[in-house]
């Protein structure tokens, strides 16, 4: 499989569903994981990593890695992993829709109504993705309001797919539940005044 632009892929290092963040290099078919120690992977017949891929999406799957010292002076990385998708599991959320990078600190609502306070990273026609300290579930839904261009919306999204940082945040893509009247129109004119430079 090729993956037409992905840095960065979280790989599961247990069955519990601990990740670990790390950053990737793609060219054409050959995927390559960049490791700052020998030790932080090890070879693998079949281990489970999301590709987060900003083109395609999120490509889960399950690989095969071999981890070998980097003698190639242009990668910044001591050790490498080479990596072979074994078998696709699933691709979420794939960005063929208008998106714009943003930061924007918003309050939602989860599905036991309790508020928690996310980072809205980037919206898209279709979503959002948003980080935050309080740990949701896949599957959930999240309520939140945002003035798009001059009328505030009461936005419901779907949660997709999740990534876990170090830091004890967590990232979360979703997916919009319908629209309230007008919002649809307004997330458009909102992307596109965006994308021309005509808000920040």
């Amino acid at each position: 499989m090729v993956l037409n632009n992905c840095t960065v892929c979280a790989v599961y290092e247990s069955e519990q569903g601990n990740q670990k963040r790390i950053q990737v290099k793609c060219s054409g078919e050959q995927i390559i994981l960049l490791l700052n120690r020998e030790q932080e992977l090890s070879d693998t017949a079949e281990i489970r990593i999301d590709f987060f891929d900003s083109q395609i999406g999120c490509v889960k799957a399950y690989c095969g890695l071999a981890v070998r010292r980097n003698y190639d002076a242009s990668i910044q990385a001591p050790w490498l992993a080479d990596c072979d998708i074994l078998e696709v599991i699933e691709i979420v959320e794939g960005r063929r829709s208008l998106r714009s990078g943003m930061e924007k600190e918003t309050v939602f609502t989860g599905s036991s109504q309790e508020e928690f306070t996310g980072v809205i990273q980037n919206i898209g026609e279709g979503g959002i993705y948003f980080i935050t300290r309080m740990r949701q579930q896949c599957g959930d839904s999240a309520e939140f309001s945002y003035c798009f261009v001059e009328n505030e919306h009461r936005m419901r999204v779907n949660i997709l797919r999740e990534e876990v940082f170090r830091d004890g945040r967590y990232g979360y893509g979703c997916q919009f539940l319908g629209y309230p009247k007008g919002a649809e129109r307004d997330i458009k004119r909102y992307l596109h005044m965006r994308q021309s430079g005509r808000i920040w």
